[in-house]
């Protein structure tokens, strides 16, 4: 039976709500397939009465379960099963002790797939009380758009705030692929951008150590507002842009676990990005997918991620701290 994430009951212990499926304790590859319902994507060629034969250049994807359209793509792309890469992570983290939670499908009739793993020893952040778990998000769809994607998916615990996906493939906390003829070989290679994922982290660790102990001025913050968040030059009133400006001056100074040392610096402005985005940005519920779904989304791949991203860059501009070199 294959699991959409708006169909998930809360199951509690794991991030962003509980969406997915829970996984079986120690699960192995064929338990994590069989548990979160991955379907295959089939390919048939596309015919149009005007034309003698299908149409050269496209074709479309459907599930192998429940015979759902899923896309229409090139025919260039090349399909990559949900099980494919979850089967890549589960063997490029065997060395590492890393336990894999949950897993399920999310987007129209369930067309992208991801598996979330997480890894052993927490950050810590000088001066922040709370720890920050480590975890890694493989996903990728069968909806012509989304890659193949290994990326840092680190979670603030006291606030559940997302903060790998603040980072990007030049930090080394992402890996994308493309769906073209080189995307299996690239998969297979991912033991290598698997380390690379690692590494990552420890990059962010020291990033976060840096921002933690950078002290930051409401005015630089107001300064990263006006880039991540513009006014609009016009004459017209923009209460939803102006009450999201306000609520994350708003979490800067009492945002969840915001005290003692941490206050004031590049570290807390980064929470109140992270905060808002993955907490108080307005997501729109769509028909067939629930609102918590929507955010997860948001979170993981869509505009809270973004969000997040351009905001580092921008405090990281402010306080003066070097990112990683592209």
């Amino acid at each position: 039976m294959a699991h959409n994430i708006d169909k998930m009951a809360y199951v509690g212990k794991v991030p962003w709500h509980g969406l997915g499926t829970q996984l079986p304790a120690n699960a192995d590859y064929d338990e994590i397939v069989q548990a979160a319902g991955f379907y295959r994507a089939i390919e048939h060629e596309i015919s149009a009465p005007p034309l003698d034969g299908a149409i050269p250049d496209r074709k479309a994807l459907f599930r192998d379960d429940t015979g759902q359209y899923l896309a229409t793509v090139h025919r260039s792309y090349q399909v990559i099963q949900f099980e494919e890469v979850a089967r890549t992570l589960v063997e490029a983290a065997g060395g590492v002790r890393c336990i894999f939670h949950t897993a399920g499908t999310m987007g129209p009739n369930g067309s992208r797939g991801w598996l979330l793993g997480e890894l052993p020893d927490p950050m810590r952040v000088r001066g922040d009380k709370s720890i920050i778990k480590r975890y890694i998000l493989g996903y990728c769809g069968h909806d012509g758009l989304t890659a193949i994607v290994l990326k840092n998916c680190a979670t603030r615990v006291v606030c559940q705030n997302t903060l790998g996906v603040a980072l990007g493939e030049r930090d080394g906390a992402e890996l994308h692929i493309v769906h073209t003829a080189s995307a299996r070989a690239r998969l297979e290679d991912a033991g290598r951008a698997f380390r690379r994922l690692l590494q990552g982290y420890e990059y962010f660790e020291a990033l976060a150590n840096h921002l933690a102990m950078t002290r930051f001025s409401e005015h630089q913050l107001r300064n990263v507002i006006n880039l991540v968040l513009p006014l609009p030059e016009d004459d017209a009133e923009h209460p939803k842009l102006i009450k999201a400006r306000s609520k994350v001056i708003e979490l800067y100074h009492s945002g969840s676990g915001i005290e003692g040392p941490i206050q004031n610096t590049a570290w807390a402005a980064l929470q109140a990005f992270s905060e808002y985005a993955d907490h108080h940005k307005g997501i729109r519920a769509t028909k067939g997918k629930s609102a918590d779904a929507a955010r997860l989304e948001s979170i993981w791949m869509g505009s809270a991620s973004l969000l997040k991203r351009q905001a580092l860059t921008a405090i990281a501009d402010q306080a003066q701290v070097q990112l990683a070199a592209a």
